[in-house]
């Protein structure tokens, strides 16, 4: 019989799902196999089976995850008390800590999912879960005035996510971290000329500025 995770079950499948994140972090996602995700859990694989049928399957439970906490990032760093550029420059920093050593993890996936309909089912669903999560979000700042009301909010998201992913892209291929967050923040503050940031500081802000 295999030895079951101690945990209840919901508890157990999020420690499962936090190990199969480190073991795809450590070997990349081709080379991770069910047994390195037991043996990191701490469990027998057919342990792991009870909860997973599938490495994709893991993957695709990883994947869900990763919204909601795009969601506590942007409304712990973002609010109406605090100037704009520097809750961007903060937004960068969190964004590092949490995801600085999975960038080269996020593009094998992107080259997987071209050949595996499974991971691009995946990839495509938490898309549109991000989207959702900064839509929603961007629709507040809107009603707040830091965006202007014609706005296209599903094309600015885009935009947004698309600044990201290209300067992960960037440090990716070797660009220094300080480079990195002044084009981040110039980029933010191109997107969002409307924002806060000019509303509460009227002076011109700078990356070197808010760069902690």
């Amino acid at each position: 019989m295999p030895r079951v995770v101690p945990e209840y079950k919901e508890e157990a499948k999020n420690r499962i799902v936090l190990a199969a994140g480190r073991v795809f972090s450590e070997k990349g996602y081709r080379q991770a196999t069910m047994d390195d995700v037991a043996k990191k859990v701490g469990v027998s694989k057919g342990a792991l089976y009870l909860y997973f049928a599938s490495k994709e399957e893991l993957f695709d439970a990883l994947c869900r995850s990763e919204p909601l906490a795009l969601r506590d990032i942007l409304f712990s760093t973002f609010n109406e008390n605090r100037n704009y550029m520097e809750s961007a420059s903060e937004f960068f920093d969190k964004m590092v800590a949490r995801y600085g050593s999975n960038y080269g993890l996020s593009f094998e996936i992107f080259s997987e999912a071209s050949r595996n309909p499974s991971l691009k089912r995946s990839l495509r669903r938490t898309q549109e879960e991000y989207a959702k999560v900064l839509i929603s979000f961007f629709e507040q700042l809107r009603e707040k005035g830091f965006i202007r009301k014609d706005s296209d909010l599903r094309s600015l998201t885009y935009a947004s996510i698309g600044l990201w992913n290209g300067i992960e892209t960037l440090m990716v291929s070797g660009l220094p971290l300080p480079e990195a967050k002044d084009a981040w923040l110039e980029g933010f503050k191109a997107l969002f000329s409307h924002s806060a940031s000019e509303a509460q500081n009227p002076e011109p802000v700078t990356p070197e500025t808010v760069r902690r």
